[in-house]
């Protein structure tokens, strides 16, 4: 017999970023070590609209990480298919201080995850670490996606 998988416990213990977002793009959940590098709590997150909480950064004027995400997660929904984010300047704001951000660079990949009946249930958007680079590291040309077969299936044990 097949022990019973722990399905949060293996979400919590992720060492990448991630998180769980319904297909009206509201946070259902959060890795620990996607709070880590955005100083956020779950608390504070869960519950919220994704790009309430990481608006563009109204300092920059070059800022496009809402509309590039908001893209890919549209992908994910209209596709099915998993979608491949090329490095993003997405500054975040600080937590307690929504007025100053943060330089953040980003990868992502946005996995959808299929209800029973074979629709789009959540979108796992997970990513290696908020990791800083050198602006010379950002894309010349406009960011190349990928798209991949494969979306998950909900259902078995866990949420």
């Amino acid at each position: 017999m097949t022990p019973k998988i722990d399905y949060p416990g293996v979400f919590a213990a992720l060492p990448s970023p991630c998180l769980v977002l319904g297909t009206d793009l509201v946070i259902a959940d959060a890795n620990p070590a996607f709070c880590a590098v955005t100083g956020r709590t779950r608390g504070e997150l869960v519950g919220q609209y994704l790009f309430d909480t990481f608006p563009n950064n109204p300092a920059d004027p070059e800022a496009d990480g809402v509309a590039t995400l908001k893209d890919s997660l549209h992908r994910v929904l209209s596709s099915r298919q998993t979608d491949h984010m090329a490095l993003q300047k997405y500054d975040i704001p600080i937590s307690g201080n929504p007025d100053a951000f943060k330089e953040r660079w980003w990868t992502a990949i946005n996995v959808p995850v299929l209800g029973p009946d074979g629709e789009v249930a959540w979108i796992c958007a997970a990513g290696p670490s908020g990791r800083r680079a050198a602006r010379r590291n950002r894309p010349e040309r406009s960011p190349r996606r990928r798209s991949s077969p494969g979306p998950h299936r909900a259902g078995g044990a866990g949420r």
